[in-house]
């Protein structure tokens, strides 16, 4: 294992942090050696995070204890998580994934300058690739990736391409000759186990070069994985979500990814069977419902496609201020608007919009539609009811859409309806941005996302 072939996972967090999963074993010691080896190239922060699982007795603090001299001894900061996981629902395994996964969260969730670093290697990826065949995950969920997204988590695999036999030697050349060794994992007590002690050894030893066929195949499926990972962002980064025509001429390969994307969770195999049937169907003229969990629901009415949280209104009743120099988007019940430079005047849905950056000044504001509100159209010249023309694009009144105002008073735009007449693009325009509407799944209304938070 030549550690400057990790090199490129740690260039872009110069002055970030890293959290580095450390359970004592080689993996993960291998992992927080690499990861503080180029805190001092890259100037970031490095804290070492052991779970505590209290599944193995003294043994397990033995591990905690070990962890606490190792990091030590290298001035590294570490942070000891006790797991109670006595009252967990479901595997074991899975409930201490998702015990970690809430702790990673708090600890680096949402900060675009941390991250978490994992001790997965090569072994670990093949190991991964058969156990999720078995469940019938789609490419993506195939394959580990070097750099991922969990929930709203950062993930980095820096030794993904380095075999634990690789990693031991790495150790040993680097003056570490002990680490910890979880007993368990001598044990066919689980389906890992299983396939790493029994299944996989006897393949290798069947088929001599499989373990280096696989590996390729593996990084072959990556390259096909990320491609369509990024047509999937595409798709979703269209703002067209919203709309039943999108879904329908949607591949099938990307309907999961941008569901995933939506909602920054995978949906299930049960559900995204139930939305492939609701888009056969014709477009309902009432509300018919897909279920996602006890209290949400994906609601189809008509052209429109939106989501409902049982028990909970999203319609604020005040306006919200958007000062275009100092936030980049700003939240108005479950509506995300964002403002991005524009090149053309082209948009990509009706909840894109177009302007004429001078003519539209930079205080807008976002509101609730008022009885008897009216806009100008674009390329008509007349003045119509908000409510006609909500009703001729076929959006129902159930999506609850705002308004958008500048400093006038004037409504310069309606999402789901074409271009208003106000700050349009003309020939002579100098400066265009372009409005997005989003739909986020929210109960309330926030304020602005300056430009300079993290």
């Amino acid at each position: 294992m030549d550690s400057e072939l990790c090199r490129k996972f740690f260039t872009s967090w110069r002055g970030g942090h890293l959290w580095v999963g450390f359970s004592g074993g080689a993996d993960s010691t291998a992992a927080l050696l690499v990861t503080l080896e180029f805190s001092r190239e890259f100037d970031f922060a490095v804290t070492a995070v052991h779970f505590n699982h209290h599944l193995r007795g003294a043994e397990s603090d033995a591990d905690a204890l070990f962890c606490r001299d190792f990091a030590d001894a290298r001035g590294c900061e570490l942070k000891i998580i006790d797991l109670d996981l006595e009252n967990c629902s479901g595997g074991l395994e899975e409930c201490a994934r998702a015990a970690r996964l809430a702790h990673w969260r708090k600890l680096a969730g949402g900060h675009p300058d941390n991250a978490v670093v994992l001790g997965h290697h090569a072994d670990d990826r093949i190991e991964n690739f058969f156990l999720r065949t078995l469940r019938g995950a789609n490419l993506s969920g195939l394959l580990m990736a070097p750099l991922c997204q969990v929930a709203d988590v950062q993930i980095i695999r820096p030794l993904l391409a380095f075999s634990r036999q690789e990693i031991e030697s790495f150790l040993r050349r680097n003056g570490v000759t002990q680490w910890r060794v979880d007993s368990t994992n001598k044990e066919s007590c689980c389906a890992r186990n299983k396939l790493r002690l029994d299944i996989l050894p006897a393949l290798y030893e069947f088929f001599p070069g499989a373990r280096a066929g696989i590996g390729h195949s593996l990084e072959v499926l990556a390259e096909d994985a990320d491609f369509i990972d990024s047509a999937a962002r595409q798709a979703f980064e269209t703002g067209r979500l919203q709309e039943r025509s999108f879904w329908r001429q949607l591949s099938p390969a990307l309907m999961p990814r941008v569901i995933r994307l939506w909602k920054q969770e995978i949906p299930s195999g049960k559900f995204l069977h139930r939305l492939r049937r609701e888009l056969s169907l014709p477009a309902p003229s009432g509300q018919r419902t897909l279920p996602w969990s006890d209290s949400e629901s994906l609601v189809f009415e008509r052209d429109a496609v939106f989501w409902k949280t049982a028990g909970i209104t999203c319609v604020p009743s005040v306006s919200v201020s958007w000062n275009l120099l100092e936030a980049d988007s700003v939240q108005w019940g479950k509506w995300i608007f964002s403002v991005f430079p524009a090149d053309d005047f082209r948009t990509g849905s009706r909840y894109e919009a177009v302007f004429d950056a001078e003519a539209l000044g930079d205080a807008l504001s976002i509101s609730p539609p008022l009885p008897g509100d009216r806009m100008r159209v674009f390329g008509t010249g007349k003045t119509v009811k908000i409510k006609k023309l909500r009703i001729d694009a076929k959006i129902p009144r159930s999506l609850e859409l705002p308004v958008v105002k500048n400093a006038a008073g004037d409504i310069v735009w309606a999402p789901g309806i074409r271009h208003s007449a106000l700050a349009g693009v003309t020939d002579g325009t100098a400066r265009k941005i372009r409005l997005c509407c989003r739909q986020r799944n929210s109960a309330s209304v926030s304020g602005s996302t300056s430009r300079n938070s993290s």
